[in-house]
């Protein structure tokens, strides 16, 4: 802001007459000099701003003649005033300086003698200053007009001193000189840009900068445009704006967006002007129509409403709005790697979230912190991410919990109420609170995280981060569903025919390990069974319930649990289970030695987990001895002949054997053709040892699935010590014995302890003696 300065005089005022003690002196008086006359009448301001002159004093003591027009004391100070200065010190620094100074002071003295009654109406006369005064003369009064048009009255005249005259004036006379320009903060202070001041003086160091400058251009918005941008961000005051806009580094990015490093009054611009701000940014300046506006990066247009104060270092104009720059906040993913959230990252990325947080338009985001995420792992008892993501249900999962921490739409802490609920992004509540002690958040189980850092801006909204980790409800499936959805429909349809479904969903925790599709078709072929119910037919239904209770252990074991080596599990089955674990290559060993990989591992469930594995674990055998697996079929006359040949214990004992058992039927045959009544007679016809004989032909000493056999006609030893011949064809067999009659095996692969049974529709004969 200008200002007209009123200049100090240098006048020297009057004198009181010179007494001399020698009354008898004669002779003439001797005049005051100009700073005695002065002194004597009281003027000391003026004394001491001539005395603050070097060498003034004497100048106008050298002077031949000299007319000095004295402002009072009262006169400075009302220059002191006017030119907010306290002292005389001040007043020459905001004069501009002592050579300032002086030339007020000069401007107060005229180099020739003039006494008030030689004086016309009107008279204009040099300064030793080199600049003229108008001084007029009315009846009775004396006035005086300086450079600005303001008047001075001469309140005594005509006070001799020994080189002129003094006259007291009432005001300090200002000449034409070059006062000091404003600097930016002085005329942001006269032209009431209150908010303007406290944000540069918010930013450190911002003010002296841009009092250093050489040159500059401020575009200076009004407090009624900080006002409209604090309504614009949501924010009840400055400090708010600045953490709602990313901080004090993009405040200075801001006001530095405000200032161009070149002086461009209104009459240097054309009509379309681009300049290159403190911000390193471009903002556009428009001239039409005597209006001139400023476009922003946005687009925004502000409008100078007033132009041209000059300052000590360049030009303001006042704008009615705030200009924005590109503020550069961070994503965040930038946001999140300057705070150092590794482990959130690395969630984000597992769960391919990343584009879906960066394309949000607008969002919150409850970001743990590395020591949080580490809390999570020991609660759930794993050692990193991966192991995490497993125990809590998979990557869909993953996602869940961590779009539970993000919410679809911009909150800071200070637009928070006391207690707020939001909806999240995996669509269930988080209660957020704020209170003096800070913010927190609860979640779906009702654990509370603190908000450590608050308001970190990013480009699409904000993040707060937070000392733990939110859980949202979980949906895991139960052994039941999970099966379902990884198709092993041979598994569920054993489960439902052995009615262990229930047992399976009740239970507390399990380890399960689900043989495939494939598997259950490769132990059907082994077992040369076409279909389950097959299976359940040929081992029975209690087989089948042990079989699949050697599949579940109950406890829960993620592959990473498992030590590395073997080690052996309890089964439902009663019976342990070898799993060995090899890196990440996890494998089960079954009661008879059968090697089975796990071919997709730690399926979350319910109560425990699922291991799809690549067989069907088999238990120790629990094989009836012949002689029950005769009972059971209802072999009684086999038995009884077995009894009466004293060869139970034989059979009992021997290795391996395959029987070949005839039905009651067959022996009813045999009997009808040899014209016989029954066991007793047919061996009191052919003898006891025959008889053994006859037995022993249908055993043969190895084992001999169905399966095992050749396809075509194979001779095989017996106990009987003569070969039998054995036909496959197809999935039929056939026994022909020495007299070459040909049977039928009518049931199949009947597992004993010690070998096979195949029931047969006859009774073999061999060579008898």
């Amino acid at each position: 802001m200008t200002k007209i300065f009123k200049y100090l005089l240098i006048g020297t005022f009057f004198i009181s007459l010179f007494a001399c003690e020698n009354e008898d002196y004669q002779g003439p008086i001797p005049f005051p000099t100009l700073i005695e006359a002065a002194e004597d009448a009281g003027l000391t301001t003026l004394v001491t701003a001539v005395r603050s002159i070097p060498g003034l004093e004497a100048t106008l003591q050298d002077q031949n003649a000299i007319t000095v027009f004295a402002p009072t004391n009262d006169a400075f100070a009302n220059a002191l005033a006017a030119f907010d200065a306290n002292n005389l010190d001040e007043l020459v620094e905001n004069l501009g300086g002592a050579s300032n100074l002086e030339t007020v002071l000069g401007f107060h003295v005229v180099p020739t003698l003039i006494f008030s009654e030689q004086l016309n109406e009107t008279n204009v006369v040099t300064t030793l200053a080199g600049q003229q005064l108008t001084v007029n003369r009315a009846p009775g009064v004396v006035t005086v007009v300086d450079a600005t048009g303001a008047t001075a009255t001469v309140i005594q005249a005509d006070v001799e001193i020994e080189n002129g005259v003094v006259h007291v004036i009432d005001r300090v006379l200002i000449p034409s000189i070059e006062l000091p320009k404003p600097t930016l903060v002085e005329a942001a202070t006269e032209a009431n840009l209150t908010t303007l001041l406290t944000a540069v003086t918010a930013v450190d160091g911002l003010a002296n900068t841009l009092l250093s400058a050489g040159a500059i251009t401020v575009f200076a918005p009004t407090n009624e445009a900080f006002a409209a941008a604090l309504e614009v961000f949501g924010a009840a005051d400055l400090d708010e704006l600045v953490v709602k806009i990313g901080g004090v580094a993009n405040l200075e990015r801001v006001l530095g967006f405000h200032v161009v490093p070149a002086v461009a009054f209104s009459s240097d611009l054309d009509a379309s002007n681009t300049f290159t701000t403190l911000a390193g940014q471009d903002i556009t300046v428009e001239v039409a129509g005597g209006n001139v506006t400023v476009t922003d990066q946005l687009g925004r247009t502000a409008r100078v409403v007033a132009a041209d104060v000059e300052i000590a270092n360049g030009v303001v104009h006042v704008i009615d709005g705030v200009m924005l720059p590109d503020l550069m906040l961070p994503t965040i993913v930038e946001a999140a790697t300057a705070a150092g959230l590794t482990t959130l990252l690395d969630a984000v990325t597992a769960a391919d979230l990343g584009g879906a947080l960066l394309d949000a338009e607008a969002i919150t985001v409850f970001a743990p912190t590395n020591e949080a995420f580490g809390d999570a792992l020991a609660f759930f008892g794993v050692s990193n991410l991966n192991q995490l993501v497993a125990k809590i249900g998979g990557i869909e999962n993953l996602q869940t919990v961590l779009g539970f921490h993000v919410v679809p739409a911009v909150a800071f802490s200070s637009d928070l109420e006391a207690t707020n609920t939001f909806t999240t992004l995996a669509g269930q509540e988080l209660t957020v609170a704020a209170g003096e002690a800070g913010v927190t958040v609860t979640d779906a189980l009702g654990n509370t995280a603190n908000v450590v850092a608050a308001d970190v801006a990013i480009s699409n909204g904000v993040v707060h981060v937070i000392d733990g980790v939110l859980l949202p409800e979980l949906t895991l499936p139960n052994i039941v569903e999970a099966a379902t959805a990884a198709n092993l429909t041979v598994l569920l349809d054993a489960v439902t025919a052995a009615g262990l479904g229930q047992t399976l969903l009740d239970a507390e925790a399990i380890t399960v390990f689900a043989p495939t599709n494939q598997a259950f078709l490769d132990l059907l072929g082994a077992l040369n069974l076409n279909s389950l119910e097959a299976l359940i037919n040929a081992v029975g239904a209690e087989e089948v319930v042990r079989i699949l209770g050697f599949h579940v252990v109950p406890a829960t074991a993620f592959s990473f649990d498992l030590a590395e080596g073997s080690q052996t599990v309890p089964t439902l089955a009663d019976e342990e289970l070898t799993v060995t674990r090899s890196g990440a290559n996890v494998t089960v060993t079954d009661a008879r030695g059968n090697t089975f990989n796990v071919a997709v591992a730690d399926v979350a469930i319910e109560n425990g987990v699922v291991h799809v594995i690549d067989g069907v674990l088999l238990p120790s055998e629990d094989l009836p001895n012949i002689v029950e697996a005769a009972t059971a079929a209802n072999l009684t006359v086999l038995l009884d002949a077995v009894t009466a040949a004293g060869l139970a214990q034989t059979l009992l004992d021997a290795e391996d054997i395959t029987v070949f058992a005839p039905t009651n039927q067959a022996f009813t045959n045999l009997l009808s053709t040899l014209e016989l009544g029954s066991l007793e007679e047919l061996v009191d016809a052919i003898g006891i040892e025959n008889v053994q004989k006859v037995l022993g032909f249908h055993v043969v000493p190895a084992v001999a699935f169905a399966a095992d056999l050749q396809e075509g006609a194979q001779e095989v030893p017996t106990l009987a010590g003569e070969n039998l011949t054995v036909t496959r064809n197809g999935n039929s067999v056939t026994v022909t014995d020495s007299a070459g009659n040909t049977f039928n095996v009518v049931t199949a692969d009947v597992a004993v302890e010690n070998g096979v049974v195949h029931v047969i529709d006859g009774v073999l004969l061999p060579t008898l003696d």
